[in-house]
């Protein structure tokens, strides 16, 4: 029991550890770090050239406490060293696409895919051995149930169940390949051989399409990659929702923003436009800021509801309720990322970067097409009454375009 103690005590020293150096270390290069002589300096430093976006080994330095606690769990702590647990290869269309993006942003998806299973399949593996599950039949009941919801159109949540099962039933090598399309030879579907230590073979789709000329990363369902209601730009390195994207089904509510604004890797600022027109209550929101700690970018969608409505839910806009959207995001004069225009109820962009700046040293640029002069009124009546009073807008026809 002691030892079981002591164990904990000292695996929870080493997480706080390890934490501490990314906590404390995380501030930008300057060309003279002796020119921060208070915090005052850092702070203007800061707003005026952003911080660094966290890269790939960022984030496994932050997992690695996790691993070294299993290991002082099981005894395995003083190793020297430890094989892969997964042995993942990139053909070689896929990895022009993974370095492209290791050299532009500093997110290396091959390192990612060959160090993430030493978190995961070491579990994997000793609960497998210690219930003596038989992984080959667990693999299919798994796998099943991730069927079951692709067929139900919760492709998301599929890849999510067939990567669960990858892990848990303990893969041995991952080979990720794109196979050309017959509809544009330019075009590949990204597969994965899957190899289990079990002796098992099989090929995951994890419904991902790419455009080796343009970029385009989709799938071919319009549901966004992996069904998560998001494509992407890879050469331009922004990721932006669909108007299929599942998150519509959800509205917004209040909570959404809290529950982001309490959430550290998440911070943006947002305003909420609200006002009645043709027996509904509308909002038109706008967001600003840094996305998981590794873009830059803005969203503006259109909600409604009946008139009456209690509480802070609105409903995503209807086909015929959906405005032209276009947005731009500004750092100074440096145009960061943009999108549109585009009729849908919610548009977004996001553009992956090195660096991060903080929302309120961005600029948006939005538009919107309002359906007649009786909405567009009521449009800019409900932003001269926004009580920040820092958004400022011209008219051009029905179109209003905005600054923020």
């Amino acid at each position: 029991m002691v030892n079981k103690i002591m164990s904990v005590i000292l695996s929870l020293l080493i997480f706080v550890q390890t934490l501490l150096p990314s906590a404390v270390g995380a501030k930008p290069d300057t060309p003279d770090e002796a020119e921060l002589t208070s915090v005052a300096d850092y702070i203007n430093y800061v707003q005026e050239n952003g911080m660094p976006a966290m890269d790939t080994g960022t984030f496994l330095n932050w997992l690695k406490p996790l691993a070294l606690i299993h290991r002082i769990m099981h005894g395995k702590v003083f190793s020297e060293s430890e094989e892969a647990a997964v042995n993942v290869e990139l053909d070689e269309n896929v990895s022009k696409m993974t370095d492209y993006l290791a050299e532009n942003t500093g997110l290396d998806i091959n390192d990612f895919l060959n160090v993430m299973p030493n978190f995961g399949t070491p579990m994997g593996e000793m609960l497998t051995n210690t219930l003596q599950i038989d992984t080959a039949a667990l693999r299919e009941k798994i796998y099943a149930v991730g069927d079951k919801a692709r067929e139900e159109g919760y492709t998301s949540l599929a890849t999510m169940i067939y990567v669960f099962a990858m892990f848990f039933t303990v893969a041995e090598s991952v080979k990720v390949y794109g196979v050309p399309r017959e509809e544009n030879p330019d075009e590949m579907t990204v597969l994965l051989d899957v190899t289990y230590r079990d002796g098992k073979t099989e090929t995951v789709d994890p419904d991902i399409v790419i455009n080796t000329v343009t970029g385009h990363a989709y799938n071919v369902n319009g549901t966004g990659l992996s069904g998560s209601g998001f494509e992407m730009d890879i050469y331009d390195l922004t990721l932006y929702t669909i108007v299929k994207s599942w998150q519509r089904k959800f509205g917004f509510t209040l909570g959404y923003d809290l529950f982001s604004n309490v959430n550290p890797i998440f911070n943006y600022i947002t305003r909420r436009f609200k006002f009645n027109y043709a027996d509904k209550e509308w909002m038109i929101q706008v967001w600003k800021g840094n996305y998981a700690l590794i873009t830059n970018g803005g969203e503006i969608g259109v909600y409604n509801r009946a008139p009456g409505s209690q509480g802070t839910f609105y409903n995503s806009a209807a086909d015929e309720d959906m405005l032209p959207f276009s947005l731009q995001v500004y750092h100074g004069n440096d145009l960061l990322v943009s999108r549109g225009p585009e009729t849908t109820w919610w548009l977004t962009a996001f553009k992956l970067s090195r660096t991060i700046y903080l929302p309120q040293t961005l600029t948006m640029k939005f538009s919107v097409t309002l359906k007649d002069a009786e909405m567009l009124a009521a449009f800019t009546a409900a932003i001269d009454a926004d009580p920040a009073h820092d958004v400022t807008y011209t008219v051009n026809g029905l179109t209003v375009n905005g600054t923020w």
